[in-house]
C-alpha cells in the first residue's frame, strides 16, 4: 500500500464521536460521525495542514485484536460439525475465525470455540458462541452474553 493509498483508524465512541488524528502533523481533532453509522464507514478527511488522508471509521463495540491462533470448533446441535480453524481475531463479545474447505456454517446456529492464547500464561479459552457473519471461509461470532467475563482474555487484549 502506498502512502497516498494509507488508511487511519479511528475508533467510534457510544455517544458517535471519534478521535481523527493527521498522520503527517500529528494534530487530533474530536469530531461526531453519527450522520456515517449506516453508510460507508471511509471518510476523506483535510487537516489545517493540508493534508488529505481518508479515515476508516470503526463502529465496533469493542477493540478487535488481529491473531494467527490455532483452535477447535464444534457445531451444537441440532447442527453437526465441527474441526480445526484459525482464530483471525479476539475481541472480549467475539471472534473470528477462518475453517478450512467446504462448510455448512449458517448464520444464527450456535457452537463451542477453543483456543489457546498466545500470551506468557497460555490461557484456554473455551467459548460458546453464536455465528453472525459469514464471509466464505471466515466466520464471525459473538459470545454468549450469559458466560462471566474472562479476566485473562480482557488482559491478552490491552497488550
Amino acid at each position: 500500500m502506498t502512502e497516498q493509498e494509507h488508511q487511519e483508524r479511528s475508533f467510534v465512541k457510544d455517544d458517535d464521536m471519534a478521535i481523527i488524528v493527521c498522520p503527517s502533523c500529528s494534530a487530533a481533532k474530536t469530531i461526531s460521525v453519527a450522520q456515517f453509522r449506516n453508510a460507508p464507514h471511509t471518510v476523506t478527511v483535510k487537516c489545517k495542514c493540508s493534508k488529505t488522508f481518508k479515515v476508516l471509521l470503526d463502529f465496533r463495540q469493542s477493540y478487535r485484536k488481529p491473531t494467527n491462533l490455532s483452535g477447535i470448533y464444534a457445531m451444537q446441535p441440532p447442527a453437526v460439525g465441527g474441526g480445526m480453524v484459525k482464530i483471525r481475531d479476539v475481541s472480549l463479545t467475539g471472534l473470528c475465525f477462518e475453517v478450512k474447505g467446504v462448510h455448512d456454517i449458517k448464520i444464527g446456529q450456535k457452537a463451542i470455540v477453543e483456543f489457546t492464547l498466545d500470551s506468557r500464561k497460555e490461557t484456554k479459552i473455551k467459548k460458546q458462541v453464536t455465528i453472525r457473519s459469514i464471509r466464505a471461509n471466515a466466520i464471525g461470532c459473538e459470545f454468549h452474553q450469559d458466560q462471566a467475563f474472562e479476566k485473562d482474555l480482557g488482559f491478552y487484549l490491552r497488550f
